[in-house]
């Protein structure tokens, strides 16, 4: 509820402060504009599998979150972003996303996660969190009156969090162990933004960004990919305000061994974005 008060304040907000100056001045056109943030709801539907495994009991198992710990498949989160136009033909991004998840289940098969054994039957509670932070440079090819083709290179930042524990007995055996972990994973991206222009005030654009990564060193081995596509049309009401709505597929699939984590991440979202857009 408080999540939903502040995003409809952020919106309110945004409205109010740009509506009064958006109908005066010369018209932005797009691909003119010097500045853009955006901020919408995302409703996601998830496919995540996770490992973590320890030196104690080896590889661990992999846990399906929606299948085996009744996680739902779906909620609806929070996107906020921008980019900085610096020159007709370079940008900068960043935005921000949050998924923070948790459930209650009982086991209906043993699991091995971290130092700890969840047997058949018992009773847990998890918490899953995962924070993006992209941040990339982008050089637009074509940016003309109908079209802007754009090369991305970039940073993705993903910070996440997992905690479990057993709260009840499993038959006659009670079960009172806890687990967690925590990575923070950097991965290169590289990638692609079209956008079309109906109008001056309608527009249509995709995205397609992806990266593969693997290496090792004393404390590390890892390997990770990434896949984020994307479709958009957004409409400018005023000067300055805009809406859009879009629809993004994402795949992380991550192997890490360090002293924090030492397993994978196989993380899959799929839905509809609806946000609004202010310009300068």
């Amino acid at each position: 509820m408080k999540q939903t008060r502040f995003f409809l304040l952020v919106v309110l907000l945004m409205w109010v402060s740009f509506t009064g100056t958006g109908l005066a001045g010369d018209w932005i056109k797009p691909g003119e504009e010097k500045f853009r943030l955006d901020a919408g709801a995302f409703l996601a539907a998830f496919d995540t599998t996770l490992r973590i495994g320890s030196k104690k009991l080896g590889q661990g198992t992999d846990v399906n979150l929606e299948d085996d710990l009744d996680y739902d498949d779906s909620t609806v989160t929070y996107l906020f972003g921008g980019y900085w136009r610096f020159a007709k033909h370079h940008r900068l991004y960043t935005s921000y996303f949050v998924f923070d998840r948790d459930s209650s289940a009982q086991l209906n098969k043993e699991l091995e996660i971290g130092d700890e054994v969840f047997p058949v039957g018992a009773g847990i509670s998890s918490e899953f969190n995962l924070k993006i932070i992209p941040i990339a440079y982008g050089y637009s090819f074509i940016n003309n009156e109908k079209h802007e083709l754009t090369g991305i290179l970039g940073l993705h930042w993903y910070k996440v969090d997992f905690k479990i524990a057993g709260y009840a007995s499993a038959g006659a055996v009670p079960v009172n162990a806890e687990s967690s972990a925590d990575v923070n994973v950097p991965l290169p991206v590289i990638g692609f933004a079209y956008e079309y222009r109906f109008t001056e005030r309608w527009t249509a654009g995709a995205l397609a960004q992806a990266f593969y990564l693997k290496g090792s060193s004393s404390s590390l081995d890892f390997s990770g990919s990434l896949l984020n596509l994307g479709v958009k049309t957004e409409y400018w009401l005023f000067k300055n305000v805009g809406i859009g709505a879009a629809v993004n597929y994402f795949n992380l699939d991550v192997d890490v061994e360090d002293s924090d984590w030492k397993g994978a991440l196989d993380y899959q979202y799929f839905g509809p974005q609806i946000y609004v857009s202010v310009r300068f």
